[in-house]
């Protein structure tokens, strides 16, 4: 079974975004937009983690979701042409730390995974 992750963007997963999460084993649940830099990871709980377009917020979900994603994208358009983006690549990091019993989470050592 699929793990889910809670995508948080403004647009719905591209083709090539749902691909790359079921490559590593995920399915991608758009939960709509949210801002970088107050996003609450208590949103999140109920899922396996999220996945960002944000680099601001996966710093500020790191640590407080289980498995935080970030896409990866690329331009595809020509020089001198707009922009144009497709996804490609989606880098999942995780922590690992332990509870403790003051209620907060502490990271002794801090292992950064990257998946």
């Amino acid at each position: 079974m699929s793990k889910v992750l809670a995508f948080i963007s403004r647009h719905t997963p591209t083709p090539e975004q749902v691909a790359l999460a079921e490559r590593k084993g995920y399915v991608l649940v758009h939960v709509g937009d949210r801002d970088a830099f107050s996003v609450q990871p208590s949103e999140f709980k109920d899922y396996s983690g999220v996945v960002v377009v944000h680099p601001a917020a996966a710093l500020r979900l790191l640590g407080e979701c289980n498995v935080v994603g970030v896409v990866e994208n690329e331009n595809r358009a020509p020089e001198g042409q707009p922009p144009q983006f497709r996804a490609k690549a989606l880098h999942l990091f995780a922590i690992d730390g332990s509870k403790q019993a003051a209620g907060g989470y502490a990271y002794e050592p801090m292992v950064l995974h990257y998946r």
